[in-house]
This record gives structure tokens, C-alpha cells and sequence, in this order.
């Protein structure tokens, strides 16, 4: 909202108190975070770059378009869940360069989480001397 009044200078300062806990943890026991490694997503709507962090909420039920952290026999991943006809999945990279992958072997393939956000630094150093790469 926008004051129609003259606003008291004090009133120039303040803000609405934001909690990024609740924000990017609103179901807390079932939401992690995780760092991203690589450029797989970049050149997207994602806005996913190496380096983020991003907030995991497993306690969605992925639809299609999702960015997720998906298993993929055996190894990790982020990327878009993509549903194609009543039974084509596809998890796609934002990045043009990299391939789409088709899940044809639905038992080497599990979803762990959706992506509800992405934090990423505008100067480099302050979050990544906050989160550890295992």
C-alpha cells in the first residue's frame, strides 16, 4: 500500500519484518537445503545457477514443470520434471546444452524433493563460506 498522507520521516525505515525460515522452511520437518554443483539449469526460468541454495520441500507431490532433486540410478540430480501424454516423464535441464533425460526405468527413479526456492549471491563469499560441498 501506498500512503496518501505525508508519511513521518521515522516511517522512511520501516519495513515489514520478513522470517526467511518461514518463508523457505514452511514445513520444517520435511524440508532441507541443498547447494547446487554445475550449470545444468542455467538459461532458464529457474534461475538456477552453480552455487545456489536451494530450499527442498518433500512433502509436495511433484506435478509436471516442478524443479526437482530427483534419484536416477543412482545419482543425484536437479532438474524439471516434465510429463508428456497420460505416461512420458523427462527430467530436463534449463540449460539447452545439456540433454533431456526420458525415465524409462521408473524403479531406478525416485523424486526427493520439490525446489520451492533458490537463494543465490550477488557477491561471492558470504554463502559459501556458510555452506559446506560434501
Amino acid at each position: 500500500m501506498v500512503p496518501a498522507g505525508f508519511p513521518s520521516p521515522a516511517e522512511d525505515h520501516r519495513g515489514i519484518k520478513l522470517d526467511l525460515n518461514r518463508l523457505l522452511l514452511p514445513h520444517p520437518d520435511s524440508t532441507y537445503l541443498v547447494r547446487v554443483m554445475g550449470d545444468s539449469m542455467t538459461g532458464g526460468d529457474s534461475g538456477i545457477r552453480d552455487g545456489a541454495l536451494l530450499a527442498v520441500d518433500c512433502s509436495l507431490k511433484p506435478q509436471s514443470d516442478d524443479v526437482v532433486i530427483a534419484v536416477l540410478e543412482g545419482e543425484f540430480t536437479v532438474k524439471r520434471l516434465i510429463q508428456r501424454g497420460p505416461s512420458a516423464w523427462f527430467l530436463v535441464p534449463d540449460n539447452p546444452c545439456y540433454p533431456e533425460t526420458s525415465i524409462t526405468q521408473p524403479d531406478l527413479f525416485d523424486v526427493w524433493g520439490v525446489v520451492t526456492h533458490v537463494v543465490t549471491e550477488t557477491r561471492r563469499g558470504r554463502l559459501s563460506s556458510h555452506v559446506r560441498v560434501s
